[in-house]
């Protein structure tokens, strides 16, 4: 029998890159995109002799309205999904929308319940790479959100899809702008899930390439055991906000939300496994540190590939699983692991 095939609900809020995340997963795996964006801005327009309707005026039309319209795409959607001629559905949405200094919801429950989707994913990013995406649209030209706007709006996003999934008891992932697309459909049939540690600051071009080529190899590895790719969330797909004159309060809630994402979103929801990877020549670091030990605290297994693991004696060593002193010796004692924890994670049949 043929299987059925897969609903994901992927959100984010305006300027997040979810569109070309969905774009890419389908480019890979035949999905069928719904973008409810452009299917409410489709919807919307009056018949061919009246005067056509302006996007950027769509979130001003009265919450009745904007129902109705949500109303008919979704049940087309439903209608698509039931057809069952894609292996794979792809839902491109907002959970909320931040228009006019107010937030809204932008979804109903019955429509969740008619799609009954497998897999929800908030994609994320920056703060001001979000800013410059949304200027070039008319609505956010009108809108102008500041950084901790986006800021709160994106953490609000996550919050109310994360609700979504424990309501219908299916995986949910926070997964960076930069994330490969490839990635997303393993998640489908297994939770396992590796967050890439590494030194961030003040490392040189040379140590963050070595950082690149571990990754790499790691990502061959994957490919060489168990045929496909290996999830990896990389915490350089986003990196730290550093632009000059930034307000005050603005550059505390860029710091608590980086501190956010990575230790609750990224390790506490998303992973199963954390990697660290020390080129030569860097010194123990204390985001890593830190990450290391959330992930002990929240039952993950936490492994360090560090040159001088020998020579130092901090306590942070013993907080990780395993602590390697080169890359050789880690993945021989990977190849005799990921095939067993790749069998622990396999997710059971989740029938549709």
């Amino acid at each position: 029998m043929a299987e059925n095939p897969k609903v994901i609900v992927i959100t984010g809020i305006s300027g997040s890159e979810s569109k070309k995340i969905c774009g890419g997963y389908a480019d890979i795996h035949r999905a069928k995109v719904f973008s409810t964006g452009d299917l409410m801005e489709k919807a919307v327009q009056p018949a061919k002799n009246r005067v056509p309707f302006s996007p950027e005026n769509l979130l001003n039309l009265n919450p009745i309205i904007l129902d109705n319209l949500r109303d008919k795409i979704f049940a087309k959607i439903k209608e698509e999904i039931e057809k069952k001629e894609y292996p794979r559905y792809v839902i491109d949405t907002h959970a909320q929308f931040f228009w006019d200094h107010v937030f809204e919801n932008a979804f109903d429950w019955k429509h969740l319940d008619m799609i009954n989707a497998d897999m929800y994913i908030t994609i994320i990013d920056k703060p001001s790479s979000i800013k410059k995406r949304q200027m070039r649209t008319e609505q956010g030209r009108i809108q102008d959100h500041d950084l901790r706007d986006l800021l709160l709006w994106q953490n609000i996003e996550v919050n109310i899809t994360k609700g979504w999934a424990d309501k219908y008891v299916r995986p949910f992932y926070v997964l960076p702008s930069g994330h490969e697309p490839d990635m997303i459909d393993s998640l489908l049939y297994n939770k396992f899930q590796i967050y890439f540690q590494m030194p961030m600051t003040g490392i040189t071009k040379e140590q963050n390439q070595k950082i690149s080529e571990f990754k790499a190899r790691l990502l061959e590895f994957g490919k060489t055991l168990n045929g496909g790719t290996l999830p990896i969330i990389d915490p350089r797909s986003i990196d730290m906000e550093t632009g000059e004159n930034l307000d005050q309060r603005v550059e505390i809630a860029i710091r608590r939300q980086t501190n956010h994402r990575d230790l609750n979103w990224y390790i506490g929801v998303d992973a199963s496994d954390l990697v660290a990877y020390y080129p030569p020549g860097t010194g123990l670091s204390r985001g890593v540190s830190d990450e290391t030990v959330r992930g002990l605290e929240t039952g993950k297994n936490t492994f360090v590939i560090y040159p001088r693991a020998r020579s130092m004696t901090s306590p942070f060593m013993d907080r990780a699983r395993v602590v390697f002193e080169d890359e050789n010796t880690f993945f021989d004692y990977f190849k005799e692991y990921l095939p067993r924890r790749l069998e622990q994670l396999k997710r059971s049949g989740q029938a549709r």
